[in-house]
């Protein structure tokens, strides 16, 4: 692969998976915002936000069949197109004005799109993985970084917009998105399995390699602690913003827009930063701390506003650094079984968050949900700081 350059696929991968995005994002911001119109309840909202993780409790299992698939390309589209087709139900649903239906609808869908998007997303790994040569992880995950936070950025915006006007006029752009995804995803040309000569391991030969490799094991230990902690944030910035500044459309946006910007800035950054990362992602994860749980007990809306910008620039670059890492540690033939046990314990964990959270905002107060996020990183930071394997792979 030409270094000064990126492959076609790569290239298509990243389009692709901004593409769907658009709508993905743009769910994660109007399904909680819908949830908590029609039933103002913070536990309900979080239970909502659970489902998009529940998925996850299985992704090793489906990384282990997905190893084995032979035609990994058509499962990707598929999946895709089956999304628009979900969200197409929801639609006509919402269109019979029965709020009960809604809720039932938002719930199933969004645990059927969220299963969609782990399938998806495992096999985008797996391509990714023979997208980009090695040298490349860190810029290459730093431009993908940027550019999802522009999608962000973009899709809070919309999601604002709709929000303000009418959430059931967003449905037909959801749709859409997924849909161009969809047909972006069917011009990638991966590599074939002949080509290839890819090793099969069992489940259990995969499931002993990640154990028994320490770093990987870390770093799982680690993410867990750090989605637990990040799991339910946004579910906790939309409860703040409709009870405490009586759910203003503009000041949810001006938030979200806010921090997606810290995010671009951050991502756009990240591919610069050298030197351990275990240093790195230690100051970042201890820095976020304070910044979290400040958030309800700011006296001024403006200062949220600033909070939330430094909090996404550092979560960007941390991110970036952890993914250049884990694509480093890992070889191709177990980077599905490696990506999607590591998404069942590290990701799945964000149902637990959304719902321990979405309680302790319901029967005590949302201060101490904020304080209790915060306090969640500390094992993160024990676990990155005890991660010495790490320092193997220098930055830059």
């Amino acid at each position: 692969m030409n270094n000064n350059g990126y492959s076609r696929n790569f290239k298509l991968l990243v389009a692709g998976e901004n593409i769907n995005n658009i709508s993905t994002n743009m769910m994660l911001v109007l399904f909680p915002w819908i949830v908590l119109s029609i039933t103002y309840s913070p536990l309900l909202t979080g239970l909502e936000f659970s489902l998009s993780g529940l998925p996850l409790s299985m992704s090793f299992i489906v990384g282990y069949y997905l190893t084995r698939l032979k035609n990994k390309k058509s499962l990707y589209v598929w999946t895709t197109v089956m999304r628009s087709l979900i969200l197409l139900f929801i639609f006509l649903v919402f269109l019979t004005g029965n709020k009960l239906y809604e809720l039932i609808s938002i719930f199933a869908g969004y645990f059927l799109t969220s299963w969609s998007e782990d399938v998806t997303g495992q096999i985008g790994a797996y391509f990714l993985k023979g997208a980009l040569d090695e040298d490349q992880y860190q810029k290459g995950f730093s431009l993908s970084g940027f550019l999802r936070m522009i999608i962000l950025l973009i899709s809070y915006i919309i999601a604002g917009y709709f929000i303000a006007i009418g959430t059931e006029y967003a449905f037909p752009v959801l749709i859409l998105g997924f849909a161009i995804s969809a047909v972006v995803n069917s011009l990638i040309k991966p590599v074939s399995e002949s080509e290839e000569e890819e090793t099969h391991h069992s489940f259990k030969d995969g499931v002993s390699y990640i154990w028994n490799n320490k770093i990987l094991r870390n770093m799982t230990a680690q993410n867990l602690f750090f989605s637990l902690s990040v799991g339910g944030f946004l579910m906790m910035i939309e409860v703040l913003i409709k009870f405490v500044y009586n759910g203003s459309p503009l000041e949810l946006t001006v938030l979200l827009v806010a921090s997606m910007l810290g995010g671009v800035v951050g991502s756009k950054f990240a591919y610069k930063v050298g030197g351990n990362p275990r240093k790195v992602m230690g100051f970042l994860a201890f820095a976020l701390i304070p910044m979290m749980i400040f958030i309800p007990f700011s006296p001024l809306y403006i200062y949220i506003v600033a909070d939330g910008f430094i909090i996404m620039f550092a979560s960007q670059i941390y991110g970036v650094i952890y993914s250049t890492v884990f694509y480093k540690a890992v070889p191709k033939d177990y980077i599905l079984q490696a990506h999607s046990v590591h998404s069942s314990l590290t990701l799945f964990p964000a149902v637990f968050s959304s719902l321990i959270l979405g309680a302790i905002i319901q029967f005590i107060s949302l201060e101490w949900a904020f304080v209790v996020s915060g306090i969640l990183l500390v094992p993160s930071i024990y676990f990155i700081w005890n991660s010495r394997q790490l320092d193997s792979y220098p930055l830059g």
